[in-house]
C-alpha cells in the first residue's frame, strides 16, 4: 500500500494503529524496567478495542461481550465481597504482554513476504504437497495465520482451493501451537501455567508437532487426489527465517533467564525487523513500518478485543472463586487430571470456545491444584492445537470457510482419524511426561 492509498484509510484507524503501537512500547518498558505498572501499559488496548469496534465480525463481538460481561459480574461480586483489589487491575492489564508479542511479531510478515515467490508455477503431486505442509508449518509457526492467507491466496490464483489443499494448510497452522515460542498459544499458556519452562515445553512439544505432521503426511499422500493436487513452490528464501528466529529465542532465553519468554519473543521481532529492513531496504524502511502500523495493525482487531475480554473473564473468575471461597480444581493435578482436561478443552472447543478463553479459564481453577506447571502447560498446548484443528468454529477455520469456499463438513470428514489419534498421542505425551518427571 503507498502513502497515497494509507492517506485515505479513516483517521479512527490510523490513530488505532499507533495506539497499539504505544501499548507495545509500554509493555516493554514495563517487562524491562518496571517504571510502568502493568495496568497502564494495558490502557491503551482498551482504547484500542474501543477503536476497532466496527472492523468487528458480529460473531466475535458477541463472543468477546460475553466474556467481558462475565468477568465483569465475577470482579463487581468479588470486589463487594472484599477481595483484594489486585484482580481488577489485573484485569485493566488486559493481557497486554501477549497482545505485545502479537503486535511484534506482526512485524514480521514485513520480511517473511519478501521470501515468497509468486510467479512460479504451482507442482502438482504427492511431494509439492507434503512440502507445502512442512514449509507452511515452520513460516506458520513464526507469523501465525498469516501464512495461511498468503499460500492460500497464491494457491486460489487460478483455481478454487481443494478441500485436501485445506486440510494441508489447517493442520501446518493448528499443529505449531505444540511447541512455537511465537505462537499466541505460547504467550497465553506461559501465564496461564506460571513457572512453567519454555525449554521443557518445546522438549514436548516437537516430538508431538513432528507426530502430527507425519501422520497428516501420510493422510495427505495416501488421498485420491494428491496426485493432481497443487501445492506451493518452497524456497529456502521463505524458511530461513523461521528456524534462524527460533534458534535466537532459545539462545537469548538461555543468556536472559530473566526475562520473560513473551518479552523476549516481543523484542527479537521488532529488532530482527528492523535490522533486516536497515540492511536489504533502508530507502522503504520507514514506508513499510509506517504502513503496517497505520494498515496493517489495526487488522488484529479480533485478536487485541478477544484478548482483553479473556482478560476480564480470568480476573472475574478467580475474583468470584475467592470471595466464595469455592475450590473447582481437584486435590492433585497429575496425569490423570490431566487427561481428563485436554478432553474437556478439546470438547469446549469443539462447541465454539476460543483456546484463548478455555487456557485462560483452566488456568485460573486449575493452577492451586497444579504442583508441576509444565505439566499444566503441556496440556493447554495440547488442547489448543488439537482444538483449533478439528473445531469447525477455530479463527483458522472460519478463514478457509469464509475466505476460500472450503465446506465445513469436508474438513470434518478429512479429520475423523486425526481427532482420536492426536488425543491418544496427547494422551501419551501426558503419561510420559509425569512418569519422568516423577
Amino acid at each position: 500500500m503507498d502513502q497515497k492509498t494509507i492517506s485515505t484509510l479513516p483517521l479512527s484507524t490510523r490513530v488505532t494503529g499507533w495506539t497499539l503501537l504505544l501499548m507495545l512500547l509500554l509493555s516493554l518498558i514495563t517487562a524491562l524496567t518496571h517504571a510502568v505498572p502493568d495496568y497502564v501499559a494495558g490502557a491503551p488496548v482498551w482504547l484500542a478495542a474501543a477503536l476497532l469496534i466496527r472492523r468487528q465480525r458480529p460473531n466475535q463481538l458477541i463472543q468477546s461481550a460475553v466474556l467481558l460481561i462475565a468477568g465483569a459480574t465475577g470482579l463487581a461480586i468479588g470486589v463487594y465481597q472484599g477481595v483484594d483489589h489486585r484482580y481488577l487491575l489485573k484485569a485493566l492489564a488486559a493481557n497486554q504482554l501477549v497482545i505485545a508479542m502479537l503486535i511484534g511479531v506482526s512485524f514480521l510478515r514485513i520480511v517473511a513476504i519478501r521470501g515468497i515467490e509468486n510467479d512460479d508455477r504451482l507442482p502438482a503431486g504427492r511431494k509439492p504437497l507434503l512440502r507445502t505442509l512442512f514449509g507452511t508449518h515452520l513460516i506458520a509457526a513464526v507469523i501465525n495465520i498469516s501464512s495461511v492467507m498468503i499460500v492460500g491466496d497464491r494457491l486460489t490464483a487460478r483455481r478454487p482451493l481443494s478441500p485436501l489443499q485445506g486440510l494441508t494448510l489447517l493442520r501446518a497452522f493448528s499443529i505449531c501451537a505444540c511447541w512455537s515460542p511465537f505462537f499466541a498459544a505460547m504467550g497465553v499458556v506461559l501465564i496461564s501455567a506460571p513457572g512453567a519452562q519454555l525449554s521443557t515445553l518445546i522438549i514436548y512439544g516437537l516430538p508431538t508437532a513432528l507426530t502430527a505432521l507425519l501422520f497428516s503426511a501420510w493422510q495427505i499422500a495416501r488421498h485420491p487426489d494428491a496426485v493432481e493436487t497443487q501445492g506451493y513452490p518452497m524456497h529456502f528464501a521463505a524458511l530461513w527465517m523461521p528456524l534462524l528466529l527460533a534458534i535466537l529465542v532459545l539462545i537469548a532465553h538461555l543468556y536472559l533467564p530473566q526475562l520473560s519468554v513473551i518479552t523476549l519473543v516481543t523484542l527479537i521481532s521488532i529488532l530482527f525487523t528492523l535490522i533486516y529492513l536497515l540492511l536489504r531496504q533502508p530507502k522503504d524502511c520507514a514506508r513499510l513500518l509506517t504502513t503496517h502500523i497505520q494498515e496493517g495493525l489495526p487488522k488484529m482487531g479480533s485478536e487485541v478485543t478477544l484478548f482483553l475480554a479473556a482478560a476480564v473473564l480470568a480476573s472475574g473468575v478467580a475474583a468470584l472463586l475467592e470471595s466464595l471461597q469455592i475450590r473447582l480444581a481437584p486435590e492433585h493435578f497429575s496425569a490423570p487430571e490431566a487427561s481428563l482436561t485436554l478432553i474437556a478443552l478439546v470438547g469446549l472447543a469443539l462447541i465454539g470456545m476460543h483456546p484463548v478463553t478455555s487456557a485462560v479459564l483452566a488456568g485460573s481453577i486449575l493452577m492451586p491444584a497444579v504442583s508441576d506447571p509444565n505439566l499444566l502447560g503441556i496440556t493447554l498446548l495440547l488442547s489448543w492445537s488439537i482444538g483449533v484443528g478439528l473445531s469447525p468454529f477455530s479463527g483458522v477455520q472460519l478463514s478457509l470457510q469464509s475466505r476460500y469456499g472450503i465446506s465445513a463438513i469436508a474438513l470434518m470428514k478429512l479429520n475423523r482419524i486425526y481427532g482420536p489419534v492426536m488425543l491418544a498421542t496427547g494422551f501419551a505425551v501426558l503419561w510420559t511426561y509425569s512418569a519422568i518427571s516423577g
